[in-house]
């Protein structure tokens, strides 16, 4: 394939992620898929589509470009390389269904693959009988530091690893599902169960959703504590992880990694502690989304395989799905 050539997309739902990102938000640039696909010498942004007028005017007003009401209209007319799909999740499957009829070559989904696991595997189901590369928007996979990261993980720099603690903003649905896909591809594991209850005093989370505080274990056994947070006070989007050998620290919104190594006992004699004077802290602040793009441009040329593929999406809703059904009965244990 020629690897120059400029894929045309469209980018259906003009929310936050979609299209508004990029004008009020100190989200490192491009911050919306919409100004990703206008900023990438290897994409052209062609249409925009909502069914909000309200939402579809101010955001075809500020990228300029032609706007639709209606996705299926606008994909049967302009049929373009790529179709982004930044809706709300249960309105995923229908938009999937309309991009892999129309051919459709590369697909973006937004995360979660969609609110529920028989709209997931029946979307699955849907892709299996088609060409179109399809990438969920676990963005956080295509950031140099995650890679560089589960690549140290698995070469054993943190030892065998024995507990993770997470804290998340918004949702479980909505960045608690950042959370959990980002444990499965550090750690290179699949969870086994999962355990949660409600967190009444943390009511915001977008779509209706809910903040649950939670255990996961994962089939090598680690295991992992989520705890939401009131995103009113101030959001939070972090993980750390703690092996034997040292702990890994990543905060920022998964833009700052700190590498803690362990030493001998200092603090009280005999027993061994984190070295913190000898910390390695690593930062990089580039889009996230530019990279999923990059990465779904990349598979187009031929050059890679999809990294975040609707499997892994269902893998990731299911540990979701595990602590909402745990939470319903009293943090009763589910098996994933």
């Amino acid at each position: 394939m020629n690897t120059q050539k400029r894929y045309r997309g469209v980018v259906i739902g003009c929310g936050k992620v979609g299209a508004t990102f990029e004008m009020h938000s100190g989200i490192p640039k491009p911050a919306s898929h919409a100004a990703a696909l206008k900023a990438s010498p290897r994409t052209e942004l062609v249409a925009l589509v909502d069914p909000d007028p309200a939402a579809l005017k101010v955001a075809g007003d500020y990228y300029t470009v032609s706007t639709f009401a209606d996705a299926h209209e606008c994909l049967e007319k302009l049929r373009p390389d790529i179709v982004v799909i930044a809706t709300p999740p249960g309105t995923h499957e229908e938009m999937l269904s309309l991009a892999l009829e129309l051919k459709t070559s590369a697909i973006i989904c937004e995360k979660p693959v969609s609110d529920t696991l028989e709209a997931a595997q029946r979307m699955i189901a849907l892709a299996k009988n088609s060409d179109s590369i399809i990438i969920v928007n676990h963005q956080r996979r295509f950031l140099p530091l995650f890679r560089a990261a589960r690549e140290k993980i698995a070469a054993g720099t943190l030892g065998d690893i024995q507990q993770i603690t997470a804290y998340y903003a918004n949702g479980l649905l909505n960045n608690g599902t950042h959370i959990a896909d980002a444990l499965q591809f550090l750690l290179d594991d699949k969870a086994a169960w999962a355990s949660g209850i409600h967190n009444a005093q943390n009511m915001a989370a977008p779509f209706g959703g809910k903040n649950v505080d939670g255990m996961v274990g994962f089939q090598k056994g680690a295991v992992a504590a989520l705890q939401s947070f009131d995103s009113g006070s101030f959001g939070i989007h972090e993980i750390r992880i703690v092996g034997k050998k040292g702990a890994l620290f990543i905060g920022q919104n998964g833009l700052r990694f700190e590498w803690v190594p362990v030493r001998d006992g200092v603090t009280f004699a005999g027993v061994r502690e984190l070295d913190w004077k000898a910390a390695e802290a690593q930062c990089d602040d580039r889009s996230m989304l530019a990279c999923t793009l990059a990465h779904l441009v990349d598979c187009l040329d031929g050059k890679a395989t999809p990294e975040s593929t609707l499997d892994g999406g269902y893998h990731t809703m299911q540990i979701l799905d595990g602590l909402l059904q745990s939470a319903i009965g009293d943090g009763k244990k589910i098996l994933i």
